[in-house]
């Protein structure tokens, strides 16, 4: 084979042999990638002992008011503690809940609605959850600040996804804000009525 050949092969052949090597490492790369982002379904129970987040009330709520309301919960638990579960450690959780009512009067939030919460988690090799409550009850601590238990009395609540327990039937939470009845209701008041409430404190078992 003259120099020439031996040149213009090799000009051919090094770019298949690249490309092959190159589509392996991605054919690996993937299959890794997919390994790593399986999570387990965790087993059992979990309970986390501090709760602190937002309520958003958009449109604001109001003495009077009279549009479609949305509240948007997001939260954020820590102090997390599984039970009788597969999952040895749970750090934290994050998650949210989108509530609507036809109304954004004050008066509108004293009445129980459904509520799902989505529950995501971290180590995130802990699969998420869903946590839907028949209703809430608005609560005041022992401080005198407002916020709500769930579910509403005589309610109930399921699980699905981690923690799941037997369904989740015992799962309970509450979470409080750091204003009293007198300041939600002056803020209702207001020209600007209530955008927001911010939970400083609560707790959930989940399972």
């Amino acid at each position: 084979m003259t120099p020439r050949r031996i040149a213009m092969r090799a000009a051919i052949v090094g770019p298949l042999l690249f490309l092959a090597s190159f589509g392996a490492a991605c054919s690996s790369s993937s299959t890794t990638s997919t390994t790593t982002a399986a999570a387990t379904l965790a087993t059992g129970k979990v309970s986390c002992s501090k709760v602190t987040g937002t309520i958003t009330f958009v449109p604001p709520l109001t003495s009077s008011g009279t549009s479609a309301e949305t509240t948007k919960v997001a939260y954020t638990a820590s102090g997390c503690t599984p039970s009788g579960s597969n999952a040895s450690t749970v750090a934290s959780a994050q998650g949210s809940a989108t509530i609507t009512d036809s109304t954004n009067s004050c008066a509108g939030i004293a009445t129980s609605k459904p509520v799902k919460l989505a529950v995501v988690w971290s180590p995130t090799t802990i699969r998420s959850t869903a946590v839907s409550y028949s209703g809430y009850k608005v609560a005041a601590n022992a401080s005198g600040d407002y916020g709500f238990t769930l579910p509403d009395p005589g309610g109930s609540a399921t699980v699905t996804g981690s923690f799941s327990g037997s369904g989740g039937a015992t799962s309970t939470a509450s979470t409080y804000s750091n204003s009293t009845a007198a300041q939600i209701a002056t803020a209702c008041a207001s020209s600007a009525g209530l955008a927001s409430l911010t939970l400083t404190t609560g707790s959930f078992t989940i399972g």
